[in-house]
Protein backbone atom coordinates (compact mmCIF):
# COMPACT_ATOMS: atom_id res chain seq x y z
CA UNK A 1 0.00 0.00 0.00
CA UNK A 2 1.62 3.19 -1.13
CA UNK A 3 1.12 6.50 0.91
CA UNK A 4 -0.18 9.90 -0.12
CA UNK A 5 2.52 12.16 0.47
CA UNK A 6 2.52 15.82 0.90
CA UNK A 7 4.02 18.33 -1.70
CA UNK A 8 6.99 18.66 0.46
CA UNK A 9 7.17 15.12 1.45
CA UNK A 10 7.51 14.36 -2.59
CA UNK A 11 10.07 16.66 -3.07
CA UNK A 12 12.11 14.78 0.09
CA UNK A 13 11.68 11.59 -1.90
CA UNK A 14 13.05 12.53 -4.74
CA UNK A 15 16.07 14.21 -2.43
CA UNK A 16 16.27 11.07 -0.60
CA UNK A 17 16.50 8.80 -3.52
CA UNK A 18 18.68 10.98 -5.59
CA UNK A 19 21.24 11.11 -2.42
CA UNK A 20 20.95 7.33 -2.06
CA UNK A 21 22.07 6.01 -5.84
CA UNK A 22 24.71 8.76 -5.55
CA UNK A 23 26.06 7.08 -2.30
CA UNK A 24 25.48 3.24 -3.71
CA UNK A 25 27.97 4.68 -6.56
CA UNK A 26 30.25 6.14 -4.72
CA UNK A 27 30.10 2.80 -2.59
CA UNK A 28 30.81 0.80 -5.97
CA UNK A 29 32.98 3.26 -6.98
CA UNK A 30 35.58 3.03 -4.12
CA UNK A 31 34.86 -1.04 -3.34
CA UNK A 32 36.09 -1.45 -7.23
CA UNK A 33 39.04 1.61 -7.80
CA UNK A 34 41.83 -0.81 -8.02
CA UNK A 35 40.01 -2.82 -10.55
CA UNK A 36 42.01 -2.82 -13.75
CA UNK A 37 44.56 -0.26 -12.88
CA UNK A 38 48.22 -1.20 -11.06
CA UNK A 39 48.13 1.86 -8.99
CA UNK A 40 45.84 4.33 -7.30
CA UNK A 41 46.66 7.57 -5.50
CA UNK A 42 45.70 7.70 -1.90
CA UNK A 43 44.57 11.80 -3.29
CA UNK A 44 41.84 9.93 -5.44
CA UNK A 45 40.30 7.16 -2.93
CA UNK A 46 40.01 10.16 -0.50
CA UNK A 47 38.43 12.42 -2.27
CA UNK A 48 36.10 9.44 -3.18
CA UNK A 49 35.83 9.02 0.88
CA UNK A 50 35.23 12.85 1.32
CA UNK A 51 32.28 12.79 -1.13
CA UNK A 52 30.62 10.01 -0.03
CA UNK A 53 30.81 11.15 3.49
CA UNK A 54 29.46 14.59 2.22
CA UNK A 55 26.39 12.58 0.41
CA UNK A 56 25.99 11.29 3.75
CA UNK A 57 25.92 14.12 5.82
CA UNK A 58 23.38 15.19 3.26
CA UNK A 59 21.20 12.42 3.53
CA UNK A 60 21.15 12.41 7.60
CA UNK A 61 20.23 16.27 7.39
CA UNK A 62 17.59 15.19 4.87
CA UNK A 63 16.49 12.38 7.36
CA UNK A 64 16.02 14.67 10.16
CA UNK A 65 13.55 17.72 7.42
CA UNK A 66 11.76 14.58 6.84
CA UNK A 67 10.77 13.32 10.08
CA UNK A 68 10.21 16.86 11.05
CA UNK A 69 7.78 17.25 7.96
CA UNK A 70 6.00 14.09 9.09
CA UNK A 71 5.62 15.24 12.60
CA UNK A 72 3.78 18.38 10.95
CA UNK A 73 1.62 16.21 8.90
CA UNK A 74 0.58 14.30 10.90
CA UNK A 75 -0.43 17.33 13.35
CA UNK A 76 -2.69 18.82 10.70
CA UNK A 77 -4.23 15.65 10.28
Amino acid sequence: MEKKLTPELKLYKEEFDFLHKKIGELEWEIATIFYGQKAVTRSEIETLEDRLENYRANIGMLVEKIRNEVTEANKSK
